[in-house]
């Protein structure tokens, strides 16, 4: 029985210290206008890239968004010491299609992002706030600006994998 929890704990650790190497991560986004499944793509510790799909003001429609992302600044060694603590910033575009309001139909636009989060220490799971503004062009019935992606302020959690 202790070989065998043994070999469960080294392989845990094992697993955990892989995966804060690997380059990918899959995650959940809740914000103020979307709710996301969220993948990133770390191409190095400098830049990343988030593509997301999922619902666009609870239900009045979907999204899918892609932002190239910099890692601005990060502290290994800021108060508190629970992980690397980083500042990011990027920017992308999103499409989508809603029903929200007196809008029916599709939508593009320009979208931007700025997060603060921490990637703890022996776990590779990142917890962040950000702010995702989204200019989203509906083209329709009618035609003008969602302004529920101006307020996009969230939570993201994900995992390295």
């Amino acid at each position: 029985m202790k070989k065998a929890i043994f070999t469960l704990l080294f392989a845990l650790m094992a697993v955990t210290g892989w995966a804060q190497r690997s380059p990918h991560a899959l995650g959940l986004h809740f914000g103020g206008a979307t709710a996301d499944i969220e993948y990133q793509y770390h191409f190095s510790q400098k830049n990343f890239l988030n593509v997301d799909a999922g619902i666009f003001n609870l239900g009045d429609g979907f999204t899918v968004s892609a932002i190239y992302n910099w890692n601005i600044r990060q502290w290994s060694d800021w108060t508190p010491r629970a992980g690397t603590w980083k500042f990011w910033g990027g920017v992308g575009a999103a499409a989508g299609g809603t029903t929200y309001d007196k809008y029916d139909g599709g939508f593009i636009g320009p979208m931007g992002n700025l997060g603060f989060g921490i990637t703890f220490d022996g776990a590779p799971v990142t917890l962040g706030l950000d702010y995702r503004p989204m200019v989203a062009i509906v083209f329709g019935d009618e035609t003008g600006v969602l302004t529920p992606g101006f307020w996009n302020f969230g939570l993201t959690v994900t995992y390295r994998f």
